[in-house]
């Protein structure tokens, strides 16, 4: 089962940058003075030109939405809940932490991320997690905006909850689309955007990325970054640790992760590798419960889209009524896809049984 993966989707949005520059067109200096007292300031998500009607919904009045949810964020019982049937799950933590551990220490992980994820073995420990694609040194801003939320969050949960709570951000490694990764776009001393992409190398657009060896045209990509990027007291320590990470002969899954550790982990976030072989084995019945009723999932899926749909908002996902949640990683990645009617499934042009995938 180790070449199958089980794959979630979720909807793309504008960067943030798309909209910077008519927004904030300022060059005043931001003092540095570590006595300059910062306050917070609310955005009304509903002034955003890209915001959609459900994200605004789930922040703003989440009672039109809470059957879709298992429960209210803002409300401390269900966090209660929730933390009780993490704990109840049953889970490989030995197994699974170590493993996690060993993608840790590859990527040379600091040791407060070392730290952080030896507390998943506890029984008692959580994880808070978020995650996105491998983006291009880091990709758009809102990728660091996550992580940067799970770790707080995580921190707020474990104080309010007196309970063990870890942040991990989880890489979407098997996702195939190239063009979506391979740019970085940054705003120039003008404030306007400047988009810098990578080649593409061997595999690129077919390979999940978690398997796309970066290229001399990383180097190339660096050198560019270095021409658009406003000088500042931080642009010199920025292009030396992307440099570090991003390097000719790591895929860019790697190059991803090594990139969040070092800015992040000593925070204590844990980056996970999602397209490591070795956690397959610890999901093997998640994956056989879907083979197992070929179709459920997506009729699931498609239930709730037309639900949100019926009310003012958009489907979230559009499955196909044959396929299943998982795909099969072979040097590809290609859809599996139910027969109807028989106890097989379809990969390309072949067919296969259930006890072939499991």
């Amino acid at each position: 089962m180790s070449d199958a993966d089980c794959c979630t989707m979720e909807p793309s949005a504008p960067s943030i940058l798309d909209s910077a520059r008519p927004v904030c067109k300022s060059t005043k200096a931001v003092p540095a003075d570590s006595t300059t007292s910062t306050n917070r300031l609310a955005i009304d998500l509903s002034r955003l030109p890209w915001a959609r009607p459900l994200g605004i919904d789930y922040v703003e009045n989440f009672s039109k939405l809470s059957d879709f949810y298992a429960g209210d964020p803002a409300q401390p019982e269900a966090w209660r809940a929730a933390i009780a049937r993490a704990q109840q799950h049953p889970r490989d933590r030995a197994a699974l932490t170590a493993a996690i551990t060993a993608q840790q220490k590859a990527r040379k992980a600091p040791p407060a991320a070392l730290a952080s994820s030896a507390r998943l073995a506890d029984p008692k420990s959580i994880a808070i997690v978020t995650g996105q694609q491998a983006g291009l040194f880091g990709g758009p801003i809102y990728t660091l905006l996550k992580a940067i939320t799970t770790v707080t969050l995580a921190k707020k949960i474990e104080q309010d909850h007196k309970v063990p709570a870890v942040p991990v951000f989880w890489i979407d490694a098997e996702d195939h689309d190239w063009e979506e990764v391979r740019g970085c776009s940054v705003l120039d001393s003008d404030l306007d955007v400047r988009t810098v992409k990578v080649g593409v190398p061997e595999g690129a657009g077919e390979k999940p990325v978690a398997r796309v060896t970066l290229d001399a045209s990383i180097a190339t990509a660096l050198e560019d970054l270095k021409n658009v990027l406003p000088p500042t007291e931080f642009t010199g320590e920025v292009l030396e640790q992307l440099g570090k990470a991003y390097t000719e002969g790591v895929t860019m899954t790697h190059a991803f992760g090594a990139w969040i550790d070092a800015i992040l982990g000593p925070l204590g976030l844990v980056v996970f590798d999602c397209s490591d072989k070795a956690i397959k084995p610890l999901v093997a019945s998640l994956f056989a419960r879907e083979l197992e009723f070929p179709g459920r999932t997506a009729a699931l899926a498609s239930q709730a889209g037309a639900a949100l749909v019926a009310r003012g908002y958009h489907a979230q996902v559009t499955p196909t009524q044959d396929g299943i949640a998982l795909f099969y990683l072979n040097g590809g990645r290609d859809p599996i896809k139910h027969v109807p009617g028989f106890d097989a499934f379809s990969i390309g042009e072949r067919i296969v049984s259930t006890a072939d995938l499991i």
